[in-house]
């Protein structure tokens, strides 16, 4: 965002509101941003109305009314005067398409602290556009509105917006279980946050880190399975030391150790069989410690599907334990132990 967005009037008053306009639009690279308007109607019903934008918000797919009813509280509250209040950024691009919003919401309970949420239509998914987006509206609540604090929550199974809030910065902070009953079914969420210091200055990881952040998000990557879709565990074979040493804890307190052969075969079979359909597995919190070549990751997981066209769900807690031994970063041993499994699966 460059100076020219900055406020008219910089100051704000004693509990964080601003005060005078952002002058929009809001220019990136590619996009521009400025707030919703009643001629959005048509553009923002177009992903509001699409169950897999629902799929995950609070509400089922809007109707056309209930979009223009949306539309016409986002306007009235637009200057974020009152706790609560919404601002809703319409996203363009260069050709004046409206492609999804980004919204900034005024927490009355905490003054210069603020909640960051979006919505895209499925086409601009993996264009690079959503991050491009989320990335201004975070530099306009810290460097316009002067904002200490953003945070932002989704459902734990939504790991597309999780993805999102990694990707530009925001950590997370705490995973709530079953905090929220949402269309008929209580859900867990995840809170992700970033400070105005953190913003600003970045916050750089070291590069042994990231490499174990992708041999994790590769081991679990590995185990989802589309409808009935086929599923290859090779990639799990490729991150895993060919003389790993795996072990699974049970409810009792008893340990069942095997081999990468033992551990892989029966999980093979069962995402490849008529059993398991939509199976979902992802790392929802996870601490990270790297010292002289190996390295620790200590995880909560939690994974979903269906079994006998049966929803089903469960928590379970990993220990990986990593190292440099071939040159290259592999999993030596991990050990894990699951909860018993409940009926809500998604």
């Amino acid at each position: 965002m460059n100076s020219q967005n900055l406020l008219n009037d910089r100051s704000t008053t004693i509990d964080g509101t601003p005060v005078g306009t952002p002058d929009y639009p809001v220019r990136t690279g590619r996009l521009a941003l400025r707030p919703v308007r009643a001629g959005d109607l048509d553009a923002i019903h177009g992903h509001r109305s699409l169950p897999e934008v629902a799929r995950y918000l609070p509400h089922e797919p809007h109707t056309r009314e209930a979009t223009r009813q949306t539309l016409e509280r986002m306007i009235a509250g637009e200057a974020l005067a009152e706790p609560g209040d919404w601002l809703d950024l319409a996203v363009e691009t260069g050709t004046g398409q409206v492609v999804g919003e980004v919204l900034l919401k005024r927490d009355g309970r905490a003054p210069r602290t603020g909640e960051v949420g979006f919505a895209f239509h499925p086409d601009v998914h993996g264009t690079g556009i959503p991050t491009e987006a989320v990335t201004a509206a975070l530099d306009l609540a810290f460097d316009t509105f002067g904002w200490h604090r953003v945070f932002g929550v989704c459902v734990v199974q939504n790991t597309a917006s999780a993805a999102l809030m990694r990707r530009v910065g925001m950590r997370l902070e705490a995973v709530a279980r079953d905090d929220v009953h949402r269309k008929g079914a209580w859900r867990s969420t995840a809170q992700f946050a970033v400070l105005a210091a953190e913003w600003r200055r970045g916050r750089p990881r070291p590069a042994d880190e990231k490499a174990v952040d992708a041999l994790t998000s590769a081991f679990y990557a590995a185990f989802t399975r589309s409808g009935a879709g086929p599923v290859d565990l090779d990639p799990v074979r490729a991150v895993l030391a060919p003389d790993a040493v795996i072990e699974r804890v049970a409810e009792d307190g008893s340990v069942h150790r095997m081999d990468v052969d033992a551990f892989l075969a029966p999980r093979e079979a069962l995402l490849n069989g008529p059993e398991l359909t939509d199976f979902t597995e992802v790392e929802v919190a996870a601490t990270t410690l790297v010292a002289d070549g190996r390295a620790t990751r200590s995880g909560q997981y939690f994974k979903w599907g269906l079994r006998d066209g049966v929803p089903f769900s469960a928590w379970g807690r990993k220990t990986f334990r990593f190292g440099t031994a071939s040159g290259a970063w592999l999993i030596e041993s991990f050990t894990w132990t699951d909860e018993p499994e409940t009926g809500s699966g998604d």
